[in-house]
C-alpha cells in the first residue's frame, strides 16, 4: 500500500485497531477464530496530518537461478470472470496502471531467478482440467487459481501442498491474506492460500455503494457521519432504506423501472449483513477442526431480522429473483437505489457515474458492537498441485511473486485503481482500508455450499423467517458433512 495515509477520524481508527474478532456487550461472539490480543485504542483527536506505516519486512531468500524456467500458472481467462481481476501476466506495458504494475512485478522476479512466468487460460473447465492432469501424474503446472471450493476435493485427496510445508513460504508475513490463513485452515493445514501475487481476493471482499444525490435529495444524514459517530446498525440501515423505495413509472408494481432502498444478490447480501454483526455460520474448535454454530440464540436473531428488514414491502431490488443479476450495473447508475451490496471491484463500473457514490462498510448489530468486520466473497486460490516437479523452487518464486506484489501490482489495484481513480472521496477511502483489515471468509459458503449456504440463500430469498425449524431439519445433514470433511483432513 502507500507508505503513509491520512489518519481517519478517531472512531474508525478505534474500530481498525480493536481486534477483529472481539465479542463486546450485546455484540454477537462464536466467530471462527477469535483473536486473544487486545489493542489498545487510540484516543488522540483526529488531525489530518500524515502517518508512517510499519517498514516492510526484508525477502529472505537464497541466491539461485533457474536457467530459463518457464513457471507455468493455470488461470481463468478475465472474460469468464469479470467481478474480479484475474491476470497474472502482462506482455508488455501499455501505459494502464494495473497492466504495467504486473509486467514490472513479474519481470523483477523473473530477472532474480532467470525464469519466464506463463500463464495458461482457460474457462470454467478449470477445475476439470487441473485434476486431469494431476491424476494423471501429468507436470504441466506450477500453480493453479482455482475457485476456493473447487479446490477441495482436490485438497482431500492429497492432490495439493499443504502450504506449510512448502519451503521458503512463509505464511505470517503481510504478502501472504492472513485472514484467509486464520479462517480457511483445517486441522492446521493451510491448502486454500492466497497472497498478493492475486488481486482477486481484494475485488472480491464485499462493500456497500451509497448514492450521494439520493442522501441529498431525501434530507438524510451522511452514511460517513453515522459511522464515526458509531450509530450505524442494522435498524439505522434499514430506517434509511425504507424511505428510499419509489414506484417511479406509478403502474403500482414494483420491477427494474423503479427505486428501491436497497439492491444486491442473495448470495451476496446474506453473508455480508451475517458477517457485519460478527456472527459466522460455521466455527472451528480447539483443534482447528469445523464445528457447527448456527444453532445459537444469536444466529437466529440476526437472521430473523435480516429477513424482516430485507423482506419489507418493497424495499429491496434482488436482481437473483429478478432473474438477472447484472440489472443492477444498469439501475444504480441510473440513481434506482440508495445503497447497492457488491464485490468491491464491481465499483470499476460507476467511473463514469454522474451522481456522486460513496463506498461504506455494512452495518453492525447494534451500538453495542465494537468492530466491523466484512465478509470475502470466496475467491480462487492459489492452489500448489502435488505434480509440481520442484517444490522448492515453487516456493520460492511463490513468495518472491507475493513480495514484489505489494508495491506493485497491490499498490496499483487497491491505492490507484480502487481509491483513486474510483472512490470519489477521502471518506471512501478510509472505509477500503478498514474493509480490508477486518475481513473474515465464510467456511460454510466453500466447504458447506450444498448443506448450508445454498439452501439458506433459498430460503432468506423466499423470506423464510423459521430458522429454528430450518435448523432443525438440516441439523444431521449439517453434522454428517462436519464429521466427513473432518475426517478426509484428519488422515492425510
Amino acid at each position: 500500500m502507500k507508505k503513509s495515509t491520512k489518519l481517519i477520524p478517531v472512531f474508525l481508527a478505534i474500530l481498525l485497531l480493536l481486534p477483529l474478532l472481539t465479542a463486546c456487550g450485546d455484540e454477537p461472539a462464536n466467530i471462527e477464530n477469535p483473536t486473544e490480543t487486545v489493542t489498545e485504542a487510540v484516543t488522540e483527536n483526529f488531525e489530518d496530518t500524515e502517518v508512517e506505516q510499519p517498514q516492510k519486512p526484508m525477502l529472505n531468500l537464497p541466491d539461485v537461478k533457474y536457467n530459463g524456467y518457464d513457471f507455468r500458472v493455470l488461470n481463468m481467462r478475465q472474460s469468464e470472470m469479470t467481478w474480479v481481476y484475474t491476470t497474472v501476466v502482462a506482455e508488455e506495458e501499455t501505459g494502464a496502471e494495473v497492466n504495467d504494475a504486473v509486467y514490472k512485478r513479474n519481470s523483477l522476479v523473473e530477472e532474480r531467478f532467470d525464469i519466464s512466468i506463463r500463464e495458461i487460460t482457460t474457462g470454467w473447465e478449470l477445475p476439470q482440467t487441473a485434476l486431469r492432469s494431476i491424476q494423471a501424474g501429468s507436470d504441466d503446472y506450477d500453480l493453479i487459481m482455482v475457485e476456493a471450493y473447487n479446490s477441495i476435493g482436490m485438497a482431500q485427496g492429497n492432490m495439493l501442498y499443504d502450504y506449510n510445508v512448502i519451503p521458503h513460504i512463509d505464511l505470517t508475513q503481510p504478502w501472504w491474506d492472513r485472514d484467509m490463513v486464520r479462517d480457511l485452515s483445517t486441522g492446521g493445514r493451510n491448502y486454500l492460500v492466497t497472497g498478493d501475487f492475486s488481486m482477486m481476493h481484494y475485488g472480491d471482499t464485499i462493500g456497500m455503494f451509497f448514492n450521494k444525490q439520493l442522501i441529498r435529495d431525501m434530507n438524510l444524514e451522511s452514511p460517513y457521519d453515522i459511522i464515526n459517530s458509531g450509530k450505524w446498525t442494522y435498524d439505522k440501515f434499514s430506517e434509511m432504506a425504507k424511505d428510499a423505495s419509489m414506484d417511479l413509472d406509478g403502474n403500482g408494481v414494483f420491477n427494474e423501472h423503479d427505486r428501491y432502498g436497497y439492491m444486491s444478490l442473495t448470495h451476496i447480501w446474506l453473508p455480508g449483513f451475517i458477517a457485519s454483526a460478527g456472527q459466522q455460520m460455521m466455527g472451528k474448535d480447539e483443534h482447528d477442526m469445523h464445528t457447527f454454530i448456527m444453532n445459537n440464540e444469536n444466529f437466529v436473531n440476526i437472521y430473523q431480522r435480516l429477513i424482516e428488514i430485507m423482506h419489507y414491502s418493497d424495499m429491496m431490488f434482488d436482481a437473483d429473483t429478478a432473474g438477472n443479476h447484472r440489472l443492477q450495473d444498469v439501475m444504480f447508475p441510473n440513481n434506482q437505489a440508495l445503497f447497492w451490496s457488491e464485490v468491491v471491484h464491481w465499483a470499476t463500473i460507476l467511473r463514469d457515474m454522474d451522481a456522486d457514490f460513496g463506498i461504506i462498510i455494512h452495518p453492525k448489530w447494534d451500538e453495542n458492537q465494537t468492530s466491523y468486520h466484512n465478509h470475502v466473497f470466496p475467491p480462487p486460490v492459489m492452489a500448489v498441485p502435488v505434480t509440481a516437479p520442484d517444490i522448492e523452487r515453487t516456493g520460492m518464486i511463490l513468495e518472491a511473486l507475493c513480495y514484489e506484489s505489494t508495491d506493485t501490482v497491490i499498490q496499483a489495484y487497491y491505492d490507484v485503481l480502487l481509491k483513486t481513480k474510483i472512490a470519489r472521496d477521502d471518506d471512501s477511502e478510509a472505509m477500503l482500508d478498514i474493509m480490508f483489515n477486518n475481513r473474515l471468509y465464510s467456511i460454510a459458503s466453500i466447504f458447506y455450499s450444498n448443506e448450508i449456504y445454498n439452501p439458506l440463500n433459498t430460503a432468506s430469498k423466499r423470506g423464510d423467517a423459521s430458522i429454528v425449524s430450518w435448523i432443525e431439519r438440516q441439523e444431521g445433514r449439517i453434522l454428517t458433512a462436519i464429521e466427513r470433511n473432518n475426517d478426509a483432513f484428519t488422515e492425510q
